[in-house]
């Protein structure tokens, strides 16, 4: 099978369509990958790919590029980055020198990157595969207010992206509701495959050295996660010894929370490191004692589950969360830690708390973190229901 698969984004930014595709091609699939140019999360261009790599082979994997402004910062340069790769695509898509059998979206934000796979799929009559990792346009409300008319266009360019899909795959069972309801998609067009994470920490011994209670976030610092909110929540709790919160990541309310914590003197409690790469995720797995979630929940995207949840179990850690929806859900199921609800800063607190005081009361929490991992999100597990979908469609 010959496979078009079209995402904004690929290798070197550190997303999971790589080693999706990657084990395609190891599985015998032919993938061709239409992607943009990597800048992401910092927003630069790097200069080698503004001139060259735009058609080459990464590990069996063929990767187009199609060029796009570097999202850099503001609302202004993301919409920019947003459009330019969408027409960059639009227009590479019509010129390509292969025939494919199957249209793979990969759809994260924004759902403008489904336009050119729909495109190739109606031309050449084949089918459309969409793999949503992210609600539109539900995602715009964070910038835009509903009833602007950029937020009424993207509402209506969401509607064609789904409706043109044959299938479509959510990465949370929280998705069903908002496209059925608000996309009007029919129930069997859809089916669940969670997110994935790498099973090399199931067997690793991460257990904390020292006698500090270390909570560790890992991953992007924006709006959605609310982490303005956790930092509040740390300073409620300040009158405790012995802990500390460590944030591992880059975003857009870095700065924002840099602040708030030299304006509330929690220099001793809190500690940033910025975005550091992945072969350095072992150091912090090592440190923390428990890991942090957070998403807000004042429109439907907060009931995703991100990605570092399934890798937080798979390192065997008990979880803090703050957060609604499939997150929430998985993690009382499994048992791994305590959650409350999106936004409720004194619940956060008390739950810090009391893993402060009473730690032991969660000594089996990892222990249950890793068990649920195995059963629902190792990476085997996800390609055999990704392959299977693939499949079905061809045929």
């Amino acid at each position: 099978m010959k496979i078009l698969v079209v995402c904004q984004y690929y290798y070197p930014e550190n997303f999971q369509i790589t080693p999706i595709c990657e084990q395609l091609v190891q599985d015998g699939y032919d993938v061709t990958v239409l992607t943009g140019l990597p800048n992401y999360p910092e927003g630069i261009v790097d200069a080698a790919y503004k001139t060259g790599h735009r058609d080459e082979m990464i590990n069996g994997v063929r990767v187009i590029r199609c060029y796009e402004i570097g999202r850099k910062t503001g609302v202004v340069h993301l919409a920019l980055n947003y459009i330019s790769f969408c027409v960059s695509a639009l227009m590479k898509v019509g010129k390509l020198d292969k025939d494919f059998d199957l249209v793979f979206v990969y759809q994260l934000s924004p759902i403008l990157m489904g336009l050119p796979g729909k495109k190739y799929a109606k031309k050449r009559g084949v089918p459309m595969f969409l793999y949503c990792c992210d609600l539109w346009p539900e995602s715009m409300k964070m910038y835009v207010p509903e009833g602007n008319i950029a937020f009424k266009l993207i509402d209506r360019i969401s509607k064609s992206v789904y409706t043109a899909a044959d299938k479509i795959a959510v990465q949370a069972k929280g998705f069903f509701p908002y496209l059925e309801t608000k996309h009007k998609i029919p129930k069997q067009k859809l089916v669940y495959i969670p997110v994935f994470a790498e099973d090399k920490y199931l067997l690793s011994d991460f257990h904390p050295e020292d006698k500090t209670v270390d909570f560790v976030f890992m991953g992007n610092l924006g709006l959605a996660q609310d982490l303005l909110s956790v930092l509040k929540a740390v300073e409620s709790i300040r009158d405790l010894k012995g802990f500390k919160v460590h944030f591992v990541g880059d975003g857009t309310v870095l700065e924002q929370m840099k602040a708030f914590v030299h304006e509330k003197g929690l220099q001793e409690q809190v500690v940033f490191y910025g975005r550091r790469p992945v072969n350095e995720m072992d150091t912090f797995y090592k440190l923390a004692d428990a890991c942090l979630v957070s998403l807000k929940a004042d429109n439907q995207t907060g009931y995703s589950l991100p990605a570092k949840v399934p890798g937080y179990m798979a390192a065997g850690k008990p979880i803090i969360g703050m957060i609604d929806g499939s997150a929430r859900e998985i993690i009382e199921e499994s048992h791994c830690g305590i959650c409350v609800g999106a936004g409720d800063v004194d619940g956060l607190a008390a739950a810090m708390r009391s893993f402060i005081t009473d730690g032991q009361r969660y000594a089996q929490c990892g222990d249950n973190g890793r068990k649920y991992f195995t059963e629902h999100f190792t990476k085997s597990r996800f390609m055999e229901k990704l392959e299977n979908e693939l499949e079905g469609l061809c045929q």
